[in-house]
């Protein structure tokens, strides 16, 4: 799983002082354990816990076990330890000190800093601060602090060279975590947040939108149409929808918020392609500014254009040279026969039809009274066991009304330039939706932003038992932790050996 460009440059780095910051809940823990999985190398790496035992950490990642698995690789909570000894400060630098000193090539994982410096007086606490960045140049060790505090005001903030604040918000009760660049020091920022999942225990940021055909294009691999359902071409969504979109529904699919253009039209149709390629057809009253010779070229490097000439139809306002472009005259009488002749010619040939029309287009032409027409079609489509496709771009007056005849509707967004598809009939979380080329040809992969699976077993998530066993926390009243943790890594060196 890819990191954002600029962290991963920042990586790099022989040594660094990396703060990942947020409150409660906003998945600091996970992103610790993902970077310390990103960092580690052939040296030691030590993560301590000033929140939590070693083995509560296997539900918060999902490569715990086999992080723990690993010789050079140790675990450690300062809760096994009288805590008073981290009230003299000198004892927090010193003690990091010689524990960095003794390992190779250092990686330190410390979740969380205030679990430690709480316990240092006000006054000495700058100092500790101040003299953290000196031990881990002295020592050539790399560090990951996780901070309760995602305000960035302290001494320590103005050391680090990179700090990560976690966010998340709720919206239309669904949570949608962001990760923001507060602090990358000597790298560009690109973009200031990204979103990101926790799905499956691990961190994933999302890329910006962006529709890059690959070098090489191959023929469109359809997936089956079952007897009651059409499949969209990707097991993702058809896995949303219960199996594809039931023979004989309405869908709208809503625009909100600054969806690129380009997503308003790959979006709409990669979707038509796996009906194009199943031998069914396509009838579209598109957007104004639609091109059919640009979705001809489009659509004809995954498909053979006589399939593509045999099973699609675009109405279309403006005289367009084109083999399935037909001229609308905005007469309402004559376009419903033009429309009802295409759709007859289908039916005879024994095809499934997907009507697909862009909402603002229609209601610019005919006005109100489209919402006849837009019923009309739907009821043709339910006893045909067609499919009728709304799209609404946003603030259209006629949106809500169509969202009450409509079987399925699905809302397309953006934040942060990743697309968000989520389902209000059947209500859904939050997904990202993106493009895939694995095949040769546009797939979407839908990935949860929150940790939902999409698996036709989908229920409960099964909590993943430990695989590790730790040893016993006793220790005398009095033990120093960074002695112990010292002594800890030289007995697992000697027992390597």
């Amino acid at each position: 799983m890819p990191l954002p460009p600029e962290l991963q440059k920042l990586l790099d780095r022989k040594t660094l002082l990396l703060l990942v910051k947020g409150e409660t809940g906003t998945g600091k823990t996970t992103a610790a354990l993902e970077l310390m999985s990103r960092l580690r190398s052939s040296g030691d790496t030590v993560h301590i816990s000033t929140r939590t035992y070693p083995d509560k950490l296997v539900f918060q990642h999902a490569l715990f076990s086999k992080l723990a698995a690993q010789k050079n690789i140790h675990f450690f909570s300062t809760l096994e330890f009288d805590p008073t000894q981290f009230v003299v400060a000198h004892n927090v630098v010193s003690g990091l000190h010689r524990l960095l000193s003794s390992m190779d090539n250092p990686l330190v994982v410390l979740d969380s800093w205030e679990g430690m410096a709480d316990y240092v007086p006000p006054e000495a606490r700058m100092k500790v601060e101040q003299s953290l960045m000196a031990v881990l140049e002295d020592t050539g060790a790399r560090m990951v602090l996780v901070s309760e505090h995602p305000e960035t005001n302290s001494t320590l903030d103005q050391l680090a060279e990179a700090i990560l604040v976690l966010h998340q918000r709720v919206t239309d009760d669904r949570r949608v975590r962001e990760l923001e660049f507060r602090k990358l020091r000597g790298v560009p920022i690109r973009q200031e947040r990204y979103l990101f999942t926790l799905a499956g225990g691990r961190l994933r940021y999302l890329e910006p939108f962006a529709f890059t055909l690959p070098e090489r294009t191959s023929m469109f691999r359809p997936l089956e149409n079952t007897a009651t359902h059409m499949s969209t071409g990707s097991r993702d969504i058809d896995a949303l929808l219960g199996g594809g979109v039931p023979r004989g529904s309405t869908v709208l699919l809503e625009i909100r918020g600054d969806v690129p253009f380009e997503g308003q039209i790959y979006v709409p149709l990669t979707a038509l392609l796996n009906f194009l390629a199943t031998n069914n057809a396509v009838m579209a009253f598109p957007y104004s500014d639609y091109d059919p010779t640009r979705a001809r070229l489009f659509a004809t490097q995954f498909m053979p254009e006589d399939v593509y000439n045999a099973n699609m139809r675009v109405f279309t306002t403006d005289k367009v040279d084109d083999p399935v472009a037909i001229k609308f005259s905005l007469n309402p009488t004559e376009d419903f026969d033009k429309w009802l002749g295409t759709y007859s010619a289908y039916k005879a040939e024994g095809k499934t039809i997907w009507m697909l029309m862009a909402l603002d287009t229609v209601e610019n032409f005919y006005g109100q009274g489209v919402m006849n027409f837009l019923a009309t079609v739907a009821s043709r489509a339910a006893v045909n066991k067609d499919i009728q496709s709304i799209v609404a771009r946003p603030n259209l007056a006629l949106t809500q009304k169509v969202a009450n005849i409509s079987q399925i509707h699905l809302v397309l967004s953006q934040r942060w330039g990743t697309l968000i598809l989520y389902g209000v009939k059947p209500r859904t979380g939050f997904y990202a939706l993106q493009f895939t080329f694995g095949h040769g040809y546009p797939e979407f992969e839908l990935i949860p932003l929150e940790d939902i699976s999409l698996s036709a077993d989908a229920g409960v998530e099964k909590e993943r038992p430990p695989s590790v066993t730790f040893p016993g926390r006793r220790h005398e009243l009095r033990a120093d932790f960074f002695e112990t943790v010292m002594t800890s890594l030289t007995r697992s060196k000697k027992g390597a050996t």
